[in-house]
């Protein structure tokens, strides 16, 4: 008994040392802890706390401008402002829809709508109740924050075009999708943000896109603004404006003779020596404010099903039969291969050829009698080159039409652009079976019909290889960014397409406007030499596409153009016309550029058939 007592009286020390043990180590940890808290990590914990106190709004920075050659101001940012509600629930984001419906005329059923497409794409971001809120909304908020703390007015820019005017060229700006925040990776973009989608503004987005900033403001618990912290705010930094080609005046202009056309439509003017695109137009169009406003399900609905397709870009989508225009490629081949002699009558045209036992007709029924290669370009006669095809092989025409960039794309910085179509020996091979096609399909290649095919651009930089000298260029809109380094633009020279070729060309393309019996002759300017070609494509889904192409003044040439208008009928009728127009306001005298002198001097041969050609030709 004495032995157990003993044995307590021994533990109880030792039981109190360990305790003392375990709260000094504690004591210790906790002192280590505090200096940890306190000294190492001060900072950091100071950061915490200032957090606390602060609301960090992030300041999305500012789209650059788009400039024309003159440095008119062609897309920029409006001020507006919108209506953002924070939320924790659904239910409590209803509510407050609910209760504001009573002050505030609202669509409660379509606000449902937009915030759960928010809710489900976005997840808890603040959403844009009001987008476009007016003075009235934006009155009532600030005067009753108390009575709805989750309501807050902000201020953005919103991209402003000039409504239709080159609206496929600018392209517009829509709000980011997760996918896109999720690929763009570090930031770039937060839900709310606007990106370019179609046009320049996708091309150059990287340039465009400004960069963001934040600013802090310190609040109370209640949530009061104070006031802003500087030090802790940082100003967003606006995008790079970019400086374009286009001339603003004139690409009003060409939109306006477009848009009047009940038929789809475009066309593009270049500059012949560098290709800067200085307008450029497809019809019909679609207002890009709208996409910038915040595009309704339902209109995106109506665009794209709508039959006229306002929303297909015919600048670079759309190929079509190059149709009488592809004549100046024929001739070239014909020319630098020296197939026959281009000043021998080579036929008497009498408005049909036969070829084994098919008719290939003329598009002048009666005919336009005897033909050499000049005379057959300037009356645009089918027959004459109808003979030529059975000389010609189908290689040596790909390559003269791959010279010209027929096969390839043209480079335009557009973000969707289509080849033309060049059919060879190989490719006829490969789709008829080798052995199984003959001679007869080049009737319809020489007078660009049959598989060939080509847009705007291919044809508008074909004239301005004939009008520079012999250069294919580089069609583009943008020169480079304001106040820095231009861009490059390559040019390629055209093989053979100098000297007497390019002479003969140059007086067969002005001939179609400047003789009597030229296709295009009734929509000559006096004051203002222009060398041009008309085309008729054939269309099976229906009536004739319209071409016409051509470059201005003919003896010093400074810009060249391309139009088509489809379903329209003869290009001498419907898309000279056009060009005529926009030619003789381009060269007003009372605009920056005078009209070159008519040099009396020059003179066109005569075709062989002497009656002027009609009103109505290819």
């Amino acid at each position: 008994m004495a032995k157990r007592d003993s044995r307590s009286l021994a533990d109880g020390p030792l039981r109190i040392r360990t305790l003392l043990f375990v709260v000094a180590v504690g004591f210790v940890v906790l002192l280590v802890r505090l200096f940890t808290m306190q000294v190492i990590q001060h900072e950091q914990y100071a950061q915490f706390a200032r957090d606390n106190q602060l609301q960090r709004e992030r300041l999305p920075g500012p789209r650059g401008f788009m400039r024309d050659r003159h440095d008119v101001i062609m897309v920029d940012n409006a001020l507006h402002f919108e209506v953002v509600m924070q939320w924790r629930s659904r239910n409590e984001a209803i509510a407050t829809v609910r209760e504001l419906a009573s002050f505030i005329p609202i669509d409660t059923t379509r606000a449902k709508t937009r915030f759960d497409a928010w809710q489900k794409r976005y997840g808890r971001v603040a959403f844009p109740l009001f987008p476009d809120a007016d003075k009235f909304v934006i009155s009532f908020v600030r005067e009753n924050w108390k009575e709805f703390p989750t309501l807050r007015v902000e201020s953005r820019l919103r991209r402003r075009y000039p409504q239709s005017v080159a609206a496929h060229v600018f392209g517009y700006v829509g709000e980011v999708t997760t996918e896109e925040i999720t690929s763009a990776g570090d930031e770039i973009y937060v839900a709310g943000d606007f990106l370019g989608k179609a046009g320049l503004e996708r091309v150059y987005e990287d340039s465009l896109r400004g960069t963001p900033g934040q600013r802090a403001v310190e609040v109370t618990a209640s949530g009061t603004a104070l006031g802003e912290i500087s030090e802790l705010s940082t100003a967003p930094i606006s995008g790079r404006d970019l400086r374009l080609a286009l001339d603003f005046d004139m690409q009003q202009y060409l939109d306006s003779l477009l848009a009047v056309r009940p038929n789809p439509c475009a066309a593009v003017v270049l500059d012949v020596e560098t290709g800067g695109i200085i307008a450029a137009s497809s019809r019909p169009a679609y207002d890009p404010n709208a996409f910038a406003m915040g595009l309704s399900a339902s209109l995106v609905v109506d665009l794209l099903k709508d039959p006229s397709k306002p929303m297909f870009n015919r600048i670079s989508q759309a190929r079509y039969a190059p149709a009488s225009t592809f004549k100046i490629i024929v001739a070239h081949a014909i020319l630098t291969n020296q197939v026959l002699d281009p000043n021998r009558i080579l036929v008497y045209c009498d408005g049909t050829h036969r070829f084994g036992n098919r008719i290939f007709r003329c598009w002048k029924e009666e005919g336009h009698g005897g033909m050499n290669l000049l005379s057959a370009i300037i009356n645009s006669c089918d027959v004459y080159f109808y003979r030529v095809a059975e000389m010609l092989d189908v290689d040596v025409l790909a390559d003269a039409a791959h010279q010209f960039g027929y096969d390839g794309k043209t480079g335009v910085d557009l973000p969707i652009e289509v080849s033309g179509n060049v059919p060879t020996r190989k490719y006829y091979d490969q789709r008829l079976g080798k052995g199984r096609w003959t001679q007869g399909l080049m009737l319809n290649n020489a007078i660009g019909q049959g598989e060939y095919l080509a847009t705007v651009l291919h044809v508008a930089r074909m004239s301005a290889a004939v009008a520079n000298g012999g250069w294919l260029v580089t069609p583009h809109f943008v020169e480079g960014p304001m106040n820095g380094t231009p861009a490059e633009h390559p040019r390629t020279k055209i093989e053979g397409l100098d000297g007497n070729i390019l002479e003969f060309l140059r007086r067969a393309m002005r001939g179609v406007v400047e003789n009597p019996q030229g296709t295009a002759y009734w929509t000559r300017i006096p004051w203002l030499p222009v060398a041009g070609k008309t085309g008729t494509a054939q269309n099976p889904h229906g009536d004739h596409h319209s071409w016409y192409t051509a470059y201005a003044p003919a003896d010093h040439p400074e810009i060249a153009l391309a139009i088509i208008v489809e379903n329209a009928g003869h290009g001498g009728d419907v898309s000279a016309p056009i060009a005529k127009a926009f030619l003789a306001e381009y060269f007003r005298p009372s605009r920056l550029h005078p009209p070159a002198p008519v040099d009396s001097a020059v003179t066109i041969d005569t075709p062989a058939s002497t009656a002027p050609a009609k009103k109505g030709t290819p």
